[in-house]
């Protein structure tokens, strides 16, 4: 691929330095690129979470697109990298990530420019970014580059061990695991009222989350640790879908408890309490293990009903999206 040469900002000189992109390869850039993810967490004074197990298992799913930047041609580690995620045919997600020593140095922006071209060429109209909501320097530059806030995205943690009460249900109000219904219908029903309101979901999109979509989704889960919530007169108010750890996993390694998705007429009768501890209490019966608690698009006042039970906010990021439009000219 052709390398990129670029103004400095600074002193509005053509820099002697070349910016390379390059299509990620698994067989040439992974110690590399686990190296740059280390940097960047030390960097942010965050736990170093990055391993190669993780990214091998991420490089299996379908739609998506890596790039790695160098900066120069006579560094052998990698100064940047991006990936594009073609999520539904509406949206693309992001993520850029660049090694704290080559930043300000028009890397970031090369990178973001190829995202922008691969989605455009897939007909997407929107590339959201999630970051840190404490990182000023980020939200600056997605701002400039005419991203716009869109929603909020959490991750909770509670210990091994932790002591979850039973649940105590709004009159009326009942909580039944798939494997006893055994109707997707319901299942469709309930993620499509409680999430299509919530940034981030692929129920944003009107039809997209059908009877074969979830069907497939079913083939990933256990049918025991996914609830469906009905009211009194028997509606679907909500449902909410666990993934327990795999036996033999490292102890430290938490089960996933999706978050509840509460049809908006039903979110202010303590659904989302009940739900929680429902979903918690059966993970924890599997293993004891931590318990993740994953959100797209909660308000912070539902994130802290989660606190309430005993889950400690561990992660913050914010939703910004850019309008795309086909085959846009204007891309860099």
């Amino acid at each position: 691929m052709t390398p990129v040469r670029r103004l400095r900002a600074e002193d509005n000189q053509v820099s002697e330095m070349e910016i390379l992109l390059r299509p990620f390869d698994q067989n040439i850039h992974m110690d590399s690129l686990m190296e740059l993810f280390r940097a960047v967490q030390t960097e942010a004074g965050e736990p170093i979470t990055a391993s190669s197990e993780d990214m091998r298992d991420q490089l299996t799913r379908p739609n998506h697109f890596r790039w790695v930047a160098y900066w120069g041609n006579t560094s052998e580690e990698l100064a940047g990298y991006a990936v594009l995620f073609h999520q539904t045919p509406d949206r693309c997600y992001a993520d850029i990530k660049v090694r704290p020593k080559w930043r300000r140095n028009g890397i970031g922006r090369q990178l973001l420019d190829r995202l922008i071209q691969q989605a455009t060429t897939l007909t997407t109209s929107h590339l959201a970014i999630d970051v840190t909501a404490t990182n000023k320097d980020a939200l600056r530059f997605l701002l400039s580059q005419g991203f716009r806030y869109r929603g909020d995205t959490w991750a909770l943690l509670t210990p091994a061990g932790a002591d979850f009460p039973a649940p105590v249900w709004p009159d009326g109000y009942t909580a039944r695991s798939f494997d006893e219904v055994q109707d997707v219908s319901r299942l469709v029903e309930g993620s499509n009222a409680g999430f299509s309101d919530l940034w981030g979901h692929w129920e944003n999109t009107p039809g997209l989350v059908n009877e074969e979509l979830v069907a497939d989704r079913l083939k990933h889960f256990d049918p025991a640790g996914i609830f469906i919530i009905y009211d009194p007169a028997g509606n679907v108010a909500g449902q909410c879908r666990t993934a327990a750890a795999k036996s033999g996993s490292a102890p430290d390694r938490p089960h996933i408890l999706d978050q509840p998705g509460i049809a908006p007429e039903h979110r202010s009768k303590g659904l989302y309490e009940a739900m929680v501890l429902r979903a918690a209490r059966w993970l924890t019966r599997q293993d004891q293990r931590p318990i993740r608690l994953e959100s797209w698009g909660d308000t912070a006042g539902t994130v802290a009903i989660y606190e309430s039970l005993g889950f400690e906010l561990i992660e913050h990021e914010v939703s910004y999206v850019r309008e795309l439009k086909r085959n846009d000219p204007t891309v860099h």
